[in-house]
């Protein structure tokens, strides 16, 4: 399902998944490697990559000329989970927490009004099959419970994301059979009231964080995997994020961009090679399969022994027709992206406005207005407010969630006859309502300024979308994945 996730990857995910629900018993060996190789339909050195992640996280024991075995204790506290939460960082679980509640919050109640009827049988299902007497197994649906309605909004990166903070694996140490009881009558009464349409903020839900919070001495009062972000920070959640493989359509698609925008212009000479896989960090069988592509696409020519050189200007860019399908995988990035940033931003900037000063705010301005008046390209407000607002956010497990979201609406400018570099009527209404909400950031109105900046990034998403549709591209990148495997 995922559009940018590298292949020993995802075995890796998927081994670990059976191993950690007990399909694969600890002790019991995993099948040859040959077996698997015709299981997920991959080579063998995709199953030896996959296989030493395993065993590096502690999932599997190998020895020479024997099939690899699930490590004992798996079901247990591992070893290195205990020495992880002997160092345990404070600051990062509560930074891990914050950042989780910000973002899962406006994604659960979008899921939530995305569902019909017959779609809500499936959490009531989990509901159904809670038991308060089987503490391990009432957490774990009560998670899987609330992670449906993320998954509802059939959107890879959002749901990759909330996985990566680490939050569904969180097990509270010290809970009870009263305390269990109290919080599934509530969840019945929440799901009541979603089933008749009511307001999912109305639900009344106790304060639970004593449960997973540092209330007991020095020691924290969860379990967690090792590998986790609640433990291991940004760092990890990073790893988690963008350990995703970048394909020569990531390295065409830019350059592409980089054309539109006017940065190479006819007869201009592109990075060598060499150059242009430091900048992608890929090997040279993908720069070289993009510059193939560009060739044929009339963009580009390759002088031997003399580089790589643009073919067109901007104009007969515009005319050249690139077959949807090979630029399907980027635009579905890309709207995932604004989808995830249109529905989050809200709190985000809300956190992020009393830590901008005056002196931020002024430079902003300055830098909007000259480069609307005086050093026109194409529409760059929207992304000089994002890019304060990520600067003063003040969570790093959200800043790198935004970080990446910032990369990608990069390939926005790269789609071909998506980016208009006139002052066209949308572009005029987006800068204006990205110069209004610096006004109320500037006259500390944090509260106003934070739900323009929400209506101005839905407005570029639901234009974004509509443009998509009217190009061609929507189709196509609506079947790079299916969206509905994800809950259903």
């Amino acid at each position: 399902m995922g559009y940018d996730i590298m292949m020993y990857e995802r075995v890796f995910q998927i081994l670990k998944n059976k191993i950690e629900c007990g399909l694969l018993p600890e002790g019991s060996s995993l099948p040859s490697r040959i077996k698997l190789c015709q299981e997920f339909g991959t080579s063998e050195k995709t199953i030896r990559h996959a296989l030493k992640l395993l065993e590096e996280a502690g999932f599997i024991e190998t020895r020479q000329g024997k099939r690899p075995v699930v490590s004992p204790g798996r079901n247990a506290v591992h070893r290195t989970t205990v020495l992880a939460l002997e160092k345990i960082d404070a600051e990062i679980t509560d930074d891990v927490l914050k950042t989780g509640v910000l973002l899962c919050y406006p994604i659960i109640k979008n899921g939530i009004s995305l569902c019909r009827k017959k779609d809500l049988l499936i959490p009531k299902k989990i509901l159904d099959n809670m038991d308060i007497s089987n503490a391990g197994e009432f957490w774990r649906l009560s998670k899987q419970f609330w992670r449906f309605f993320v998954a509802r909004n059939e959107n890879d990166l959002s749901l990759r994301a909330v996985d990566s903070l680490g939050l569904k694996d969180l097990k509270p140490l010290k809970d009870d059979v009263e305390s269990r009881g109290r919080y599934f009558a509530q969840l019945q009464g929440f799901m009541k009231i979603i089933e008749s349409g009511g307001a999912p903020e109305s639900a009344a839900f106790d304060d639970m964080s004593g449960l997973y919070g540092f209330t007991y001495g020095n020691s924290p009062a969860f379990h967690v995997p090792a590998d986790s972000a609640v433990i291991l920070g940004r760092k990890q959640l990073e790893k988690l994020l963008t350990g995703a493989e970048v394909r020569y359509a990531s390295v065409y698609m830019d350059l592409l961009g980089l054309i539109a925008v006017g940065r190479y212009q006819r007869g201009d000479k592109l990075p060598a090679h060499k150059e242009l896989q430091e900048i992608y960090g890929v090997c040279v069988d993908t720069t070289i399969k993009a510059i193939q592509i560009m060739q044929e696409w009339g963009v580009v020519k390759t002088v031997r022994g003399n580089g790589i050189f643009v073919e067109v200007d901007l104009k007969e860019l515009k005319k050249i027709e690139i077959p949807a399908h090979l630029i399907a995988n980027q635009v579905r990035r890309y709207l995932d992206s604004l989808e995830l940033l249109a529905l989050t931003i809200e709190g985000t900037a809300a956190c992020a406005a009393p830590h901008i000063g005056q002196e931020e705010i002024r430079a902003v301005k300055n830098k909007i207005d000259r480069l609307w008046n005086e050093e026109y390209l194409y529409g760059r407000t929207p992304a000089l407010l994002l890019d304060v607002i990520i600067e003063h956010m003040g969570m790093d497990a959200l800043h790198a969630i935004y970080t990446l979201l910032k990369r990608n609406l990069r390939i926005g400018r790269s789609i071909p006859a998506l980016l208009d570099t006139k002052k066209t009527a949308v572009n005029c209404h987006i800068h204006e309502q990205g110069v209004r909400a610096i006004e109320l950031l500037s006259a500390g109105n944090y509260e106003a300024f934070s739900e323009k900046t929400a209506r101005l990034f839905e407005s570029i998403y639901s234009s974004v979308v509509k443009e998509c549709k009217r190009l061609g591209y929507y189709e196509a990148a609506m079947a790079t994945y299916d969206g509905s495997a994800l809950w259903k």
